[in-house]
């Protein structure tokens, strides 16, 4: 009942959210990883300590990720390919985690923070005048001694509200440097193509003169629709994404 009590404290998002991650976990590891369906919602929601209707939001959030179907008359069906999948670029991903499920430990460097002004197209993608004051990080990703991710963050400069940026660790994930600021991020659109890369980057990666990357252009919102962030980030070979696509 304890546990029940402590839920309940919280947003119905984000208890869904963590019955979610709890429900995958079990899915590929725990007490359904052999299942080929998932039991009722009263058995979930009893098994989990929650209410139906956080089971049901929950159970809406796998199948919008392809994890289950809801199908009348049968229940919840698992589709065990979908859940075996690891590194999907069709969900939003922290690499570093990434990195760490791959059995490898990353590190961040060749950290650079400059300000710089936007020009037509930055402005345009987040939402700002052209000319406007935006600040550009710049960083390097390692796993182990593999330079794997080379990133360069764009974000308006008057989302730091005049902070000393020195005392700010942007090796830290952009998304947390956004958190601390009271910005959540919530969804990315991304356009992805295999590209050759400026020389900058392909220094910060060590490529030769084969290799191309894979860039990964997203711009990111908040909750209320609003663009805080432009992320370029390219991907080496190192990585070996997987993409769910399901008939609408």
């Amino acid at each position: 009942m304890a546990g029940t009590r402590q839920h309940s404290s919280l947003g119905g998002s984000l208890i869904s959210s963590q019955i979610v991650s709890r429900l995958v976990e079990e899915l590929r590891c725990g007490c359904y990883a052999e299942a080929t369906r998932l039991p009722p919602e009263t058995e979930l929601a009893a098994a989990m300590g929650v209410s139906r209707t956080v089971i049901r939001d929950a159970l809406s959030e796998l199948e919008r990720e392809g994890l289950v179907e809801r199908v009348r008359g049968i229940g919840t069906v698992v589709n065990r390919s979908v859940v075996a999948l690891d590194h999907r670029l069709d969900q939003k991903f922290e690499y570093c985690e990434m990195i760490r499920s791959m059995g490898y430990t990353p590190f961040i460097d060749q950290v650079q923070v400059r300000p710089i002004s936007a020009n037509e197209d930055l402005a345009t993608s987040l939402g700002l005048r052209p000319g406007a004051p935006v600040l550009m990080v710049r960083k390097r990703v390692r796993a182990d001694e593999h330079p794997v991710i080379a990133s360069v963050d764009y974000l308006s400069s008057a989302l730091f509200h005049g902070q000393d940026l020195d005392r700010l660790d942007f090796s830290r994930p952009i998304f947390d440097i956004l958190e601390d600021m009271g910005i959540q991020a919530v969804t990315a659109v991304a356009h992805v193509k295999a590209v050759y890369g400026d020389a900058p980057t392909r220094a910060m990666l060590e490529l030769n003169a084969s290799q191309a990357v894979l860039l990964l252009d997203e711009v990111s919102h908040s909750r209320l629709c609003q663009p805080v962030l432009r992320s370029l980030s390219y991907y080496t070979d190192f990585f070996d994404f997987s993409i769910l696509r399901k008939k609408l």
